[in-house]
């Protein structure tokens, strides 16, 4: 059994004949481009376990190749092969959806580790035997519960609501981790033994949207050779969940909010309805509320996609959640043979680092030490060298009661629209009170 298709896009003609040489070797099935414009022409016309990708690259750049083929397919996973000078490109990679990256000169038995641990991490939580755009998941051995005080909020909600069977919508910036949210979700609840279907609406093909969600009748249109069972009729008696769906198509969300509010589905040819009894969980990165602003989005679908709301916070914004998340990747992704843990300087460096790519990134970080770290500890020397220069901002000094009084004043204030009577009762105090601070502050409402 082959290890997986590989597509490799460099420019470099002896790199790209040294990595398919090697990991053909190794088993897999290697596909190269010389740019990235016919590397999204390939990945346009072939399913690929993982795309190794130049950082640079003639006429379009590796990152707006990335961001394209992100585009095409968030699900894709990636890693970059950059310079050493271009580490920078590279964490806004993995802010734009790169699994890692790797700099030159390299060595190939580290790719080799890479690729696996990427395509094996991505197998253990996918079925891709057929080739669907949604794949059935269980991630139940990648979840943790993390200890910041937001992160326990939300739990708290979905012990809550799991055994409902209402629609919750995940928001969040790349990388923090919504998929994984919502697999728990699935798994907490009562359709824990049914499917859990994923659907990247990102990837949908504009032209064959509609027959990959809801299948088709037989002769349905040209190339339906046979009867299809849509994704959605997959996920009866389970979860569906829907990816990245501010991309969903304009033209799709009529029919997507009929089945919302329905559970009822027509197969594209077919005039007769389908119920199907499946829960909604929906996920997005972007601003709903702008996306309706811009046309991009129907305001009577965001309504009913917005019944639960869960926006997980960004990693720097949970200091206290990245030695127990570095911890448990350590264990996940460890050989067995080997028990690793992170050293007093190792641990400061990470708490300190401001994690832009989230909880990816640290993904990519972990993985790396596993490479370097020559021993049972993993050492701050075992460390991307960049994390120490791109540490977090001091936390501004706490504000005096004076400065704090003077906020909720005018705050309030504005909120009266500047009637001081109205102002004083909102903030319990009589007039006179509010007077003499309103000049004791110089705030002139």
């Amino acid at each position: 059994m082959e290890s997986g298709k590989i597509l490799v896009i460099d420019d470099e003609k002896n790199i790209l004949r040294l990595i398919q040489n090697e990991f053909s070797e190794e088993g897999f099935e290697v596909t190269t481009a010389l740019s990235g414009e016919e590397g999204l022409e390939i990945a346009a016309q072939q399913k690929f376990n993982l795309v190794l990708l130049d950082l640079k690259l003639p006429k379009m750049s590796g990152i707006e190749t990335l961001r394209r083929l992100k585009q095409k397919s968030s699900s894709t996973e990636v890693i970059m092969i950059t310079g050493h000078g271009e580490i920078k490109s590279a964490i806004e990679s993995i802010k734009l959806g790169a699994r890692d990256y790797i700099t030159k000169p390299f060595k190939l038995d580290e790719l080799l580790f890479l690729a696996r641990q990427v395509i094996d991490d991505n197998r253990a939580g996918s079925d891709t035997s057929d080739d669907h755009i949604g794949t059935v998941r269980y991630e139940d051995k990648k979840f943790i519960q993390c200890p910041n005080p937001e992160m326990q909020k939300i739990y708290r909600i979905i012990n809550r609501v799991a055994e409902t069977d209402s629609t919750i919508l995940i928001q969040g910036e790349t990388g923090v981790g919504k998929d994984v949210l919502a697999s728990q979700i699935h798994l907490a609840g009562n359709r824990k033994n049914g499917p859990f279907i994923t659907i990247d609406c990102g990837m949908l093909n504009h032209n064959l949207a509609e027959s990959e969600l809801y299948g088709h009748r037989k002769g349905a249109f040209s190339g339906a050779a046979e009867r299809k069972e849509g994704l959605v009729e997959k996920s009866d008696k389970g979860t569906l969940f829907l990816d990245e769906i501010g991309n969903i198509d304009l033209d799709l969300q009529k029919k997507f909010l009929r089945f919302l509010e329905t559970g009822k589905f027509r197969r594209v040819g077919e005039t007769s309805e389908i119920s199907v009894d499946t829960r909604i969980i929906l996920a997005t990165n972007i601003n709903l509320h702008d996306a309706v602003k811009k046309g991009l989005l129907r305001e009577d679908l965001l309504y009913r996609m917005d019944v639960i709301s869960l926006t997980l916070p960004p990693l720097r914004e949970r200091p206290e959640d990245i030695i127990p998340l570095s911890e448990y990747l350590l264990e996940l992704y460890k050989d067995k043979k080997r028990k690793l843990e992170l050293s007093l300087d190792a641990a400061q460096v990470l708490t300190e680092y401001s994690w832009p790519g989230n909880v990816r990134e640290l993904k990519s970080v972990i993985t790396k030490a596993l490479i370097f770290a020559d021993s049972d500890l993993i050492r701050s020397e075992d460390l991307p060298a960049y994390l120490a220069g791109n540490k977090k901002p001091p936390s501004p000094l706490p504000k005096t009661l004076e400065e704090m009084e003077k906020d909720h004043i005018i705050a309030v204030l504005e909120e009266a629209g500047g009637h001081q009577t109205k102002a004083a009762e909102i903030l319990g105090i009589n007039r006179k009170t509010l007077y003499k601070k309103i000049h004791k502050y110089n705030i002139f409402s």
